[in-house]
């Protein structure tokens, strides 16, 4: 027993040791990386190698294509080159151009490689494949060279979208043709790696999601990159299509590469590049660590030497004088880049974890583990500390807290969060200041610049912050939406705990409640409302449910209202009326698993291939028999939540492949949607707050219920209204008689 207990305790020691180590020992790589081998250098492992100057494509984001091929060292001098000793710890080498197939002796420098550095492990290339026979031809030598030798090999295949998108970028008719030539002759007939890499210009920004249902279609992965300014690429004049993104394409990007963090990237490497590109596209740093800081250099087609390919100067020529000091002697130069430049690199170098990163990874994985609904006990062990902290001084303003699902935020949330915002600017006469908590801050950063509200500050949830605002406001809001079975519950559940601890003023306001059916998330909800000091919902059928089900014994609670439909009124009556235009506007959703509720899987997917077709058939009979055009308007793109933009690209491209259509592929703001619904003749509404938006400024609308019975049916019902609507299953199963009637109560027939 006593041996047990010994090893349970050293085992605990280790685990909590472990985080103490790794952060001590990235402290000391960082200190290596950024200052000890800026001094004392340390030789490189990394190589990327131009083998020419010269390319076929005519690409928007480059200007190499407008060189003339010049010398370029031969598999002989790049031999002679190897030799020098600050090549012996090469591990991995990637060969670019230029466009490198067209070197007919590419193989050779393949073999130079292979057999003068002794430590190298694996070697790649990146193509633009325009030439598509002798690409292969010329990489399935270059692999023979690499087999014979035992290296590893991989290849990534330039793409920066679907069909004609690609070759309007890179200048090159049937160009897409030739690269999916390449990539599926690979794929099928060799097991090489392969991969495709784009890079996104101002040219290619709103293309990249169909690119991306493309590949998730045809299951080949690919890598994406942000075009930056690279001086071996002779583009500091394509500041047109370079780094030149609106605020509106910067969100979609930051949008974009999260949702390739969560749905198709795996590496976590990757991924922590992709969490820095979004933290430069908000105005941050760049936030990983880059292997030419320390480990690397860029060798070109003329033997010349650079510390790395965007911002450095030629530092000598390997052929002439030794690479070895040459590379010691210049480290002035690569001070100067990690001075002036590498905070502001998007360019997609990847690097292992960095102290500063692994401190944030840990911070994070700490406030997720406290902030749970099971550990809502725990909140007091905050009350100490929180004695202690106090957030910046107000200047005698009033501060409002608003917590709640927001960072996922829809178009709805979005007027949600703005008639909370109007009610408490009116309530204290605008001497107020308003603390917003967030899941995923820049996306309510943006909401916060559409609700012209840039006062506003935005609180991490996965932070002490978070905490400390809700013990310090004044009001503590919980700010509209459902409380039904999520995990987030613990957003509200954690804020009024810890503001009642400090005795602070908390509300409900305008949320919904259900459906509830796990006896923790019950328990949850039912804690929120005990720690209100007010509880406003949304419909007379959540002020029902709060009696009924959760047996909530307050004569207080009241029928307010959701707040996006006082916003949305307010909006309304300063818009210009016009004339409306001949489109059926369609917001529509996805309908998603969390629906699925008895039904098999398979019964699911029939069910909702069978609305999907039910829903089309009504669209186009609504635009035929009126002469419309339908028009679909996504309410929601952030893949948390479902982008609409994804569900419509799959919807049109099955059901509307020959028929005239809009699909509008911007970002979703509140004056997007209801501009929309105010000028065309009829509006097709499934999203929740699309229904009340319609209704509240009056337009001709039909509602879709696909939930079952819940918010939909509760807000027509409230509004008497329900004869708008038709549900899911009706339309799965072609009701025709629900149908007619749902068509004649909108004056269609």
């Amino acid at each position: 027993m006593g041996t047990k207990t010994e090893n349970m305790a050293s085992s605990t020691i280790k685990r909590l040791l472990k985080p103490v180590y790794n952060l001590g020992r990235l402290r000391f790589q960082d200190w290596k990386r950024t200052f000890y081998y800026q001094y004392f250098p340390a030789k490189p492992e990394v190589i990327n190698l131009n083998a020419n100057d010269i390319c076929n494509s005519k690409c928007t984001m480059c200007n190499i294509w407008q060189q003339k091929q010049d010398i370029e060292i031969s598999p002989e001098q790049l031999s002679q080159i190897f030799t020098d000793p600050l090549f012996s710890n090469i591990k991995h080498i990637g060969i670019t151009g230029g466009e490198p197939t067209l070197r007919e002796d590419l193989p050779g420098l393949y073999e130079a490689a292979c057999k003068q550095l002794p430590n190298l492990k694996g070697l790649s290339i990146i193509t633009n494949a325009i030439k598509s026979k002798d690409v292969i031809k010329r990489i399935l030598e270059v692999k023979e060279v690499c087999d014979r030798y035992g290296k590893t090999f991989s290849i990534m295949v330039s793409l920066d979208g679907v069909g004609q998108t690609h070759e309007k970028i890179r200048g090159r008719e049937g160009n897409f043709e030739s690269a999916m030539e390449v990539i599926n002759y690979f794929r099928n007939n060799t097991k090489i790696p392969v991969a495709i890499g784009c890079t996104i210009s101002k040219e290619n920004v709103w293309e990249v999601d169909a690119l991306l249902d493309f590949l998730k279609k045809e299951n080949i992965y690919g890598r994406f990159r942000i075009a930056e300014f690279i001086q071996r690429l002779y583009n500091a004049d394509r500041g047109d299509v370079i780094r030149n993104f609106t605020e509106e394409e910067k969100y979609h990007l930051q949008c974009f590469f999260q949702k390739l963090i969560m749905t198709y990237e795996k590496d976590e490497t990757y991924q922590r590049t992709y969490r820095s590109i979004i933290n430069i596209l908000g105005g941050g740093q760049r936030t990983i660590g880059c292997p030419y800081q320390s480990k690397g250099l860029v060798l070109d087609s003329r033997g010349d030497i650079h510390y790395c390919a965007p911002k450095s100067r030629k530092i000598g020529n390997a052929l002439k004088i030794s690479a070895l000091q040459t590379f010691n002697r210049h480290l002035s130069e690569r001070r100067r880049i990690m001075k002036e430049h590498c905070s502001d690199c998007v360019h997609d170098y990847h690097a292992p974890l960095t102290y500063r990163e692994q401190v944030e990874q840990y911070k994070t994985i700490f406030w997720k583990l406290l902030y749970r609904i099971d550990h809502i006990s725990k909140a007091s062990w905050l009350k100490i500390p929180l004695l202690f902290s106090r957030p910046n001084n107000t200047n005698g303003l009033k501060r409002v807290y608003i917590v709640g699902w927001y960072g996922t935020e829809t178009v709805g949330d979005k007027a949600i969060l703005g008639g909370i915002i109007d009610f408490y600017r009116e309530k204290y006469q605008n001497k107020v200041a308003f603390f917003i908590s967030s899941i995923y801050p820049f996306v309510t950063k943006k909401t916060i610049r559409e609700l012209d509200c840039p006062d506003a500050t935005v609180i991490p949830f996965y932070s002490y912050d978070f905490a400390k605002y809700a013990a310090h406001a004044d009001e503590v809001v919980m700010g509209g939406g459902p409380l039904m079975d999520m995990e987030t519950l613990s957003i509200p559940q954690w804020a009024f705990n810890i503001a009642k601890l400090f005795k602070r003023h908390t509300v409900v306001f305008g949320c919904g409640l259900g459906p509830l059916k796990e006896k923790r998330y019950i328990n949850a909800v039912k804690d929120i409302l005990l720690h209100s000091d007010e509880i406003k919902l949304r419909d007379s059928k959540s002020v029902e449910y709060a009696a009924t089900v959760l047996q909530l014994d307050r004569k207080d609670i009241v029928n307010s209202g959701d707040s996006a439909h006082f916003y949305i009124s307010a909006l309304a009556k300063k818009m210009v009326p016009q004339e409306p235009a001949n489109t059926l506007a369609c917001f529509l959703r996805e309908w998603t698993s969390e629906y699925q509720g008895q039904l098999s899987k398979e019964a699911f997917l029939a069910q909702r291939d069978a609305f999907e077709q039910g829903l089309a058939t009504a669209i186009q009979d609504i635009c035929s028999r009126h002469q419309l055009t339908p028009a679909f308007y996504p309410m929601h793109t952030f893949t948390v939540g479902n982008d609409d933009r994804d569900f419509y690209r799959r919807f049109v491209n099955t059901y509307f492949k020959d028929t005239p259509y809009v699909l509008y592929q911007q970002n979703a703001t509140i004056e997007i949607v209801v501009k929309a619904m105010t000028t065309s003749k009829m509006n097709l509404c499934m999203r929740f707050h699309s229904v009340l938006f319609a209704s509240t400024i009056r337009t001709n609308f039909l509602a879709v219920d696909y939930t079952n019975g819940g918010k939909i049916l509760g807000y027509l019902s409230d509004h008497q209204e329900t004869d708008r609507m038709i549900s899911l299953q009706q339309l799965a199963e072609n009701d025709t008689e629900a149908i007619r009637k749902w068509y004649a109560k909108a004056h269609i027939l």
